[in-house]
């Protein structure tokens, strides 16, 4: 009985008709025509897609080519080769899928494949003419969105394909990264384009809106187009992917099936509504995803590895290291993190700001530039700019000290203007900081016993050192220590029987000390 069984089993697989199956062609050129800058990332996008097509998407090894650095006659030739294996291919009739992906220079006419341009007319027609029952071009460069301006499309907002219930999905669809007189932009820190980058990251799970275990053509290019947006809204130039498509049949198109590797990666799960960056290894790694998660959570595959995963707020981010093994599932709110201010993060180079930007208030005591007065009371309030390397910061500073002997009292009043630099280096509970300062420094001295002393206003200058530390204590606010010496120079005169008989320059060495409150902005 057993050998009858196993020679109908046998014969039922032969007879069953094979799953459709998926071919990829990612193309990326890092050069354009000659008064074009290269690129940095296009190629890498491109392999990056393969990778991922491959992984995720049903994409066998040999059904996948990647062509990096060559011109438009290789793509040509690759494209009419692949159309040849579709029309023998034994899934034809399951419904065999074409997606062909290109990152690189292009303008409103076709794509730069290095010095040569291919019209995006004759790629249209080579890509519509496949024997595949679904095609996909993909298209990441400066003004890709000519190619869909041929049929009138114009940049729109996440789309929903409504499919007849006939047929499976099949026909022509064109995802283009920006309109058709829109720049393309590369991100220095996602080292990627900012377009591919997120619908990688879609493809990778974070699409998936419905929690099906696959991520769809609407759901992909609905979190490309959002993310896109706002990517390059914080650039000087905003970027609006464009589709057009023709497209029928029953239910959606499925680009990616995540819940499929799941053996072999490990997933990544945030649920707690904010924007993330995953880098790769550490804070000097690749970034692996940037997303915002805003409802439900993002389920997201990453290769098996270290992580460090930065969480945004207003004042500062959470730190989350990380080691994701195949097969594991790791929720990230359940995880230990370290709040990290965005000063300290700008030092570190990381973050998305520039420059950052703070208000300082201190009170404190020190030494009077002018001899005879008791200790200085003092109270500053400043407003400071923190760059990676260095803090500038510029205060209005007041004081107020006292003078009394047996035949004299008076006080005396300071107001200051200071501009100070300072270099921090910040350590596990502190930053401290090292810097030098310069001010200039109004005194106004009275005294009780006018008639005898009348008035005096005095201009001094003064440089000097200073010694800071500061610590965070809740969101935006830190405590910050300052001390420091400063030499002043200022106009001195020696007086005998109430006039002055010699003038000359004094440069008396002062200190301070101070606490208070730094509030970044």
């Amino acid at each position: 009985m057993t050998r009858p069984w196993g020679l109908l089993l046998l014969t039922l697989l032969a007879a069953s008709p094979a799953r459709a199956a998926t071919h990829v062609i990612a193309v990326g050129n890092n050069l354009g025509l000659e008064d074009e800058p290269a690129l940095r990332y296009a190629e890498r996008d491109a392999q990056d897609m393969a990778d991922v097509l491959r992984r995720l998407g049903r994409t066998e090894p040999e059904n996948a080519t990647v062509l990096l650095g060559e011109g438009p006659d290789d793509l040509r030739r690759i494209l009419l080769g692949t159309n040849v294996r579709l029309r023998a291919s034994p899934s034809r009739e399951q419904g065999d899928v074409l997606i062909v992906y290109y990152s690189g220079h292009a303008d409103a006419a076709g794509l730069h494949l290095g010095k040569s341009v291919l019209p995006y007319a004759e790629l249209e027609a080579l890509v519509a003419g496949s024997p595949a029952k679904v095609r996909l071009l993909i298209i990441d460069s400066c003004r890709s969105g000519g190619i869909t301006q041929i049929k009138g499309a114009k940049p729109s907002p996440p789309f929903a394909i409504r499919l007849d219930q006939r047929l499976e999905a099949e026909g022509m669809a064109i995802i283009t990264s920006s309109s058709g007189t829109e720049d393309s932009q590369e991100s220095e820190a996602l080292r990627a384009s900012f377009f591919t980058h997120h619908l990688l990251t879609g493809l990778r799970g974070a699409a998936d809106l419905d929690a099906d275990g696959r991520v769809t053509l609407n759901e992909a290019y609905g979190y490309a187009y959002r993310a896109t947006l706002r990517s390059t809204g914080r650039t000087a130039r905003l970027q609006h992917p464009t589709y057009s498509y023709d497209l029928k049949g029953k239910g959606d198109f499925t680009l990616t099936f995540p819940s499929e590797a799941g053996a072999t990666l490990g997933e990544l799960q945030i649920s707690a509504a904010g924007s993330y960056l995953v880098l790769e290894g550490g804070e000097s790694g690749a970034a692996a995803a940037e997303l915002t998660v805003e409802g439900e959570p993002v389920h997201m595959l990453l290769s098996p590895g270290r992580y460090l995963v930065r969480r945004r707020s207003d004042t500062s981010y959470r730190e989350y290291q990380l080691k994701l093994y195949a097969g594991q599932k790791v929720e990230l709110e359940g995880l230990d993190y370290d709040e990290v201010t965005y000063a300290r993060l700008l030092r570190k180079g990381g973050g998305t700001r520039e420059v950052l930007h703070a208000v300082t208030v201190t009170g404190g005591v020190g030494r009077s530039p002018a001899d005879g007065y008791g200790l200085n009371a003092l109270a500053s309030v400043g407003y400071g700019i923190d760059f990676p390397w260095l803090t500038f910061g510029l205060e209005l500073r007041m004081g107020l000290s006292r003078a009394t002997s047996d035949t004299i009292s008076g006080q005396q009043r300071e107001l200051a203007l200071r501009l100070r630099g300072e270099r921090f280096l910040d350590l596990e509970f502190a930053s401290v900081g090292l810097g030098l300062l310069v001010e200039g420094n109004y005194l106004h001295q009275s005294f009780e016993t006018a008639g005898e002393a009348p008035s005096r206003n005095t201009l001094a200058f003064g440089f000097g050192g200073l010694v800071a530390i500061e610590r965070p204590i809740v969101d935006a606010l830190s405590l910050r220590l300052e001390g420091g010496i400063v030499t002043y120079v200022l106009p001195a005169a020696t007086v005998a029987s109430g006039a002055a008989v010699s003038s000359g320059t004094d440069t008396p060495l002062t200190w301070w000390v101070g606490m208070g409150g730094r509030w970044s902005l």
